[in-house]
C-alpha cells in the first residue's frame, strides 16, 4: 500500500478561528515547495521566520472578514491539508468579474486527488451565493499550476504584474464569466433503493 493510500477521504468546511495556526503552516509549506524557481529564493527562504506573523494575519482575516469564504479540506489522520479563499475581486478587475478566487493551497502529497477542484467549486458556490457573478483568479504566468484553472474552464483575460520579494513578476488573470456553468451545486445524495423482497 502506498503512503497516499493510508489517508481517508477528504471532508470540507468553513474555516474557524481555531484553524489560524494550521492555515499559516500549510500556506508556508506549499509556498516553499510550489514556488521554488518561480518566486525569489531569498523571499522563500524567509518564510519560516514569518510563521508567527502569518498566524496573526490569519487570525485577523478570519475575525475581520467573516463573510469571505475560507474553505478547508481535511483528511484523516493528517487533519487540515489545504484551503481556498474567495472574496471581492481586488484591484481593477475586468467588467463583469466582481468575485475572486484569491488563493488555493494544497499540500503536495494530497494533490491530484480531486481535492483542489472541490475546494475551488465550494469557494465559487459560496461567492455565487453571496451575489457575485463573474469570478477571476490571478496566477503567476511562470507557474505551471495555471493549467489547472484552464482545465476548470477559466479563460485568460490578460496579464498584470505583482511585486513579490522586491521582484516584479507577471501574472495571468483568468476568469469564469458564468461560473455557474463550471461549478454546479453539489448533487443531492439519492436515497438508497429498497432491497427487493423475496
Amino acid at each position: 500500500m502506498e503512503a497516499s493510500d493510508s489517508y481517508g477521504p477528504a471532508t470540507y468546511r468553513r474555516a474557524t478561528l481555531a484553524d489560524a495556526d494550521r492555515l499559516a503552516d500549510v500556506h508556508i509549506r506549499v509556498l516553499m515547495v510550489a514556488y521554488r524557481g518561480i518566486d525569489p529564493q531569498d523571499w522563500l527562504d524567509s518564510l519560516p521566520r514569518q510563521l508567527e506573523e502569518r498566524r496573526t494575519r490569519w487570525r485577523e482575516r478570519l475575525t475581520t472578514q467573516p463573510d469571505d469564504p475560507v474553505i478547508v479540506a481535511e483528511v484523516a489522520p493528517a487533519g487540515l491539508v489545504g484551503f481556498a479563499v474567495g472574496g471581492r475581486a481586488r484591484g481593477e478587475p475586468p467588467l463583469g468579474y466582481d468575485g475572486e478566487l484569491i488563493s488555493i493551497y494544497l499540500l503536495p502529497e494530497h494533490q491530484r486527488k480531486g481535492i483542489g477542484r472541490e475546494l475551488v467549486r465550494r469557494v465559487a458556490r459560496a461567492l455565487l451565493g453571496a451575489g457575485y457573478r463573474g469570478l477571476i483568479v490571478r496566477v503567476l504566468s511562470a507557474n505551471p499550476a495555471r493549467l489547472f484553472y484552464e482545465r476548470l474552464g477559466a479563460r485568460s483575460l490578460g496579464v498584470d504584474w505583482v511585486n513579490i520579494g522586491g521582484q516584479d513578476l507577471e501574472e495571468t488573470v483568468y476568469g469564469w464569466a458564468n461560473p455557474d456553468l463550471y461549478f454546479p451545486p453539489e448533487a443531492p445524495v439519492e436515497p438508497a433503493l429498497p432491497e427487493p423482497s423475496t
